[in-house]
């Protein structure tokens, strides 16, 4: 009889144990209900290099206005700087006469397109708030550069002018320069 007992208590404390390790399973699975939360990724779509050109020319454009010295040696290349400072200094005192920035400047840019005696990017000397109004790809392929056609407005001005210029940006580094504009 007493190994009746024992073998009654030993499989009452198996039970026992059983239930318990049950239990703990269930109180388990219920503590680990799921909290992951699904992250779906969208597909992003990268900018192109052009888009990328396009939205650094606008904002450079207007940052320009809103500097008091300018942009010029900051976002063209330096021949481009040059070559439009002295396009804006002909016939100045210390400017070069017509015929020697013809002389210097031929083959290298398109000299009637070049703005001579006006401003950077406008021709206009005094300014309320310059906005790009249109800024597109134009349908003519550069090799290693874009050109935007690109109008220009003084928006907040009494008399409404609008700027079209045809401005070629070239990439440098992580960033672009412009590298010419073509003034109408």
């Amino acid at each position: 009889m007493n190994k009746f007992y024992l073998l009654v208590a030993v499989l009452s404390l198996a039970s026992c144990q059983k239930k318990q390790e049950e239990k703990s399973d269930t109180k388990l699975k219920a503590d680990s209900v799921s909290t992951d939360i699904k992250v779906v990724k969208v597909p992003t779509k990268s900018l192109s290099e052009s888009d990328s050109a396009k939205i650094w020319l606008i904002e450079k454009i207007e940052e320009n206005f809103k500097t008091a010295d300018g942009l010029i040696d900051k976002i063209c290349t330096k021949s481009y700087a040059e070559y439009k400072s002295d396009a804006i200094g002909i016939d100045y005192d210390g400017g070069l006469t017509p015929k020697a920035f013809e002389k210097k400047w031929k083959g290298k840019f398109d000299l009637k397109y070049a703005g001579t005696g006006t401003g950077f990017l406008i021709s206009g000397q005094d300014w309320v708030n310059i906005k790009v109004i249109k800024c597109e790809l134009s349908h003519v392929k550069l090799k290693e550069s874009y050109l935007f056609e690109t109008l220009i407005e003084d928006v907040g001005a009494t008399t409404k002018t609008i700027y079209k210029r045809d401005i070629k940006v070239v990439p440098s580094g992580s960033t672009f320069l412009i590298a010419d504009v073509l003034e109408y």
